[in-house]
């Protein structure tokens, strides 16, 4: 690649002598503005500078004069970091742009059909009383299409006679999630040794919610455990689990074969309990399912606690929990709930799987950030605040005092 610099009284000229030097292969990598001091004048002139560049490859010269340059804006010459939060923010842009055409769409699906019942002969101002109220319960949920469907057909199938008014229909759902809301076991509440592997996908928490529920046997319940990691894969993750193991004052294994896992199992026995931290990949892979089988085949007795993250969207959380639930589970943890705006979004498709939860996790604070799930506090605060903010304080259990700090 060669470079060259170019300065011309302004952007025009410089961008003539590039391609006439150059050729129109040339690609234009930044223009800048200065200004420098005229010796003979003694006064300040302005000028552009151009830099350029051409793939030696290619032949200085070739194609002069034919053909547009290549421009890369000052935006395409920022950190990677930039960029890549750049395309974050539109990617954010782009899903809130899809939920909200699948809204309108689903508004026009509806009033179409109203209009066919119309022509039919039916009553279409029942049907839009119907639709008007469960709209106003749900429409603070924030759910995403699917689960919006999902959830509004229930409500109609359940509520079959034509008028329906706003406090039954949030009495459906305040019904809807108590009773069908599963409770998951509790380690804390285990008569017997909890051994419990932490899985998921990367980034939803294991290895902190192991950390909180390990704090939580220890300080509250005064039992005896161990912490083991077979996480030799992310950069520091060990390092995360042994200070933890520190600051608790439990012995951490590492574990670096199956062979290992089980001696490290077999040798703690006694322990009230051993909570295994396990490496995070993509759960769609046939690697990842292997990887697991093999700890679960050489660990009889061993349990899974599945960590689900409650930002990810529908799809994404139905396909974890479809790849997840083949495996030995205790119970199902949703994380991350702090950093949703629609907890109900992931919480339906759970309840829909019929999945036994065990836990809530809202932030980072060892061992305060989590809680156990009730069904009728859980769905007042749903309905109670139309942004959905869960409040740690509100979901119905109360906070360790330990710290693990």
């Amino acid at each position: 690649m060669q470079l060259k610099r170019f300065t011309a009284e302004n952007i025009s000229k410089a961008l003539e002598m590039v391609k006439a030097e150059l050729g129109s292969n040339a690609i234009i990598l930044s223009t800048e503005k200065k200004r420098k001091k005229d010796p003979d004048s003694n006064s300040f002139v302005s000028y552009t500078e151009v830099v350029a560049a051409v793939d030696r490859n290619e032949g200085l010269g070739q194609n002069k004069g034919r053909g547009p340059l290549t421009v890369i804006s000052p935006k395409d010459t920022n950190s990677h970091d930039d960029t890549a939060t750049r395309l974050k923010d539109l990617a954010e842009e782009v899903q809130d742009m899809k939920k909200a055409l699948a809204r309108i769409s689903g508004l026009l699906e509806r009033a179409l059909l109203q209009e066919e019942d119309k022509t039919q002969g039916s009553h279409p101002e029942g049907d839009i009383s119907r639709h008007t109220e469960i709209d106003m319960a749900l429409s603070t949920l924030k759910l995403d299409p699917e689960t919006y469907r999902i959830v509004s057909s229930g409500i109609l199938s359940s509520l079959g006679h034509r008028d329906i008014t706003y406090s039954q229909v949030i009495s459906w759902l305040k019904t809807y999630i108590a009773e069908h809301l599963h409770p998951g076991p509790v380690a804390e509440d285990s008569p017997g040794p909890v051994w419990w592997a932490f899985i998921g996908p990367t980034g939803v928490g294991k290895t902190t919610t192991l950390a909180k529920i390990a704090a939580r046997l220890k300080f509250l319940k005064k039992r005896n455990g161990l912490l083991v990691s077979v996480d030799s894969y992310r950069l520091g993750a060990i390092d995360q689990l042994r200070k933890y193991a520190e600051l608790m004052e439990l012995p951490l294994e590492i574990a670096k074969t199956n062979k290992d896992l089980l001696r490290i199992f077999s040798m703690h026995r006694d322990k009230d309990f051993v909570l295994l931290d396990t490496t995070g990949r993509n759960p769609f892979t046939s690697a990842h399912k292997i990887e697991l089988e093999r700890i679960f085949d050489a660990v009889p007795g061993l349990m899974a606690q599945v960590m689900l993250c409650s930002t990810y969207k529908r799809e994404d959380l139905m396909e974890s929990i479809n790849f997840y639930r083949g495996f030995p589970i205790a119970g199902w943890t949703l994380t991350k709930t702090d950093e949703t705006r629609s907890l109900a979004a992931s919480l339906f498709p759970v309840i829909q799987a019929d999945l036994p939860l065990s836990y809530l996790t809202n932030g980072q604070r060892v061992p305060e950030d989590i809680e156990i799930p009730e069904g009728r506090k859980l769905c007042d605060e749903l309905l109670i605040s139309s942004s959905v903010d869960i409040k740690t304080s509100s979901l119905g259990i109360s906070h360790l005092n330990a710290t693990v700090c």
